[in-house]
């Protein structure tokens, strides 16, 4: 905000007086700088920009908090940093939103993690399994171990299942006959 146009304000009778320009423009550059910090608070709160403590707000409000409810098998802090909290806090408000429908189980994982498939099945005994391919950091595996990050209804067993992505031959065992030794390889596929 200018303040320029509110000095044109001022009538011509005053707009002689110094001291009384002086003043009002010390105001209303006052004024100004707190509007300018009013103006910036939805931005700095926003999830995508938040950092800190505007995030720890926002998880008090959603309902995660950044520390984790385990030790992690690493000996890393169980303290989300800012990226990893996020991720949760996302997950969370999909989480909160989410329909029941396995489509937007999909929706909410490749908007968290567009490098990684994964694959949902709903085995028809209360449980179902996903199956994740694709490279997740160390962080987000534990979020979606611990049920994070994968919406599931009350009362459903979740089985989550990681499928490698090597692609070159291993030899996977060996075959010994009288006369002469045959390897077996087998690829994995991609």
């Amino acid at each position: 905000m200018s303040i320029t146009p509110y000095l044109d304000l001022i009538t011509s009778q005053h707009r002689d007086k110094d001291k009384f320009i002086r003043w009002a423009t010390v105001l209303l550059e006052k004024i100004d700088a707190a509007a300018t910090a009013a103006n910036s608070i939805p931005s700095a709160f926003d999830i995508e920009n938040a950092v800190g403590v505007q995030l720890d707000t926002q998880g008090e409000l959603i309902g995660r908090t950044r520390y984790l409810p385990f030790q992690l098998p690493d000996g890393t802090s169980p303290v989300l940093n800012d990226e990893d909290y996020r991720t949760a806090l996302k997950a969370k408000i999909a989480q909160n939103q989410w329909d029941g429908t396995i489509p937007k189980i999909y929706e909410l994982w490749d908007d968290l993690f567009p490098g990684a498939k994964l694959r949902i099945t709903d085995n028809q005994d209360m449980s179902m399994k996903a199956t994740i391919r694709g490279e997740l950091g160390l962080q987000s595996v534990h979020l979606v171990t611990v049920g994070y990050i994968i919406p599931k209804p009350t009362g459903v067993r979740l089985d989550i299942a990681w499928e490698s992505e090597l692609s070159r031959v291993d030899y996977v065992g060996m075959l010994v006959t009288e006369r002469d030794v045959v390897q077996i390889a087998c690829e994995v596929p991609e």
